[in-house]
């Protein structure tokens, strides 16, 4: 974990893109909006999740990102640059008293869809240390790692406001979030049948007086 730490901070002093207007992927028709925290504002999971829902654009409520399949991760990591996020992921977990740790039962997704696809980094989700001093909270909330695996796994398991603490004091490993939009899909309002057949007949009309002018 060590080693992951040190990562992060290295990255977090790296220049990555931060987005201010959706991005469109055209492999789902969703948008994605990277927020980057500051020093100013920073946001846990549960404040994440919120800000992100109060979001709207082109008709569609925001929510934080759900990656459902390997085009969309890739996307979200290479387009998007969401290295360091807060992504829409989260578990419910339970201390096992005869195994004196805690355990992950099921990894779900805001939105509700099935958690079928997952790209967690060698050894994750680990709960590392939970309620421990290190790790005050249960790591139950996903998270994008600073940088991928040799074999492409991208994902970590953190805490709620993402917060280690070190020698010299609390670390925060996450540097922002992703808010997902699907449109809304405007459907076709069908138009009557004798509303066309009074358009043709208007029109056939004035064919025929235009006729007769000449």
């Amino acid at each position: 974990m060590l080693i992951k730490l040190f990562t992060a901070l290295f990255f977090a002093s790296a220049s990555l893109p931060s987005f201010a207007s959706p991005v469109f992927n055209a492999s789902n028709g969703h948008y994605y909006e990277l927020h980057t925290f500051t020093d100013d504002w920073r946001l846990d999971w549960s404040e994440a999740k919120a800000f992100a829902e109060n979001l709207t654009y082109e008709g569609g409520s925001g929510y934080l990102a759900t990656v459902t399949s390997q085009e969309e991760d890739d996307f979200l990591w290479n387009v998007l640059g969401a290295q360091g996020s807060f992504l829409g992921g989260f578990d419910v977990s339970s201390y096992d008293s005869n195994l004196d740790q805690w355990q992950h039962q099921a990894w779900q997704w805001v939105t509700g869809e099935a958690f079928s696809y997952a790209n967690w980094l060698p050894g994750e989700p680990n709960h590392w240390r939970d309620n421990s001093s290190l790790t005050p909270d249960n790591e139950d909330y996903l998270m994008y790692w600073w940088q991928a695996d040799s074999n492409g796994g991208r994902w970590n398991d953190t805490n709620l406001n993402a917060s280690e603490l070190t020698d010299t004091g609390v670390r925060y490993i996450t540097r922002g979030l992703v808010v997902e939009f699907t449109p809304a899909v405007t459907s076709h309002v069908p138009v009557p049948q004798s509303v066309w057949l009074f358009a043709t007949g208007l029109i056939l009309l004035m064919r025929r007086a235009g006729n007769s002018t000449h």
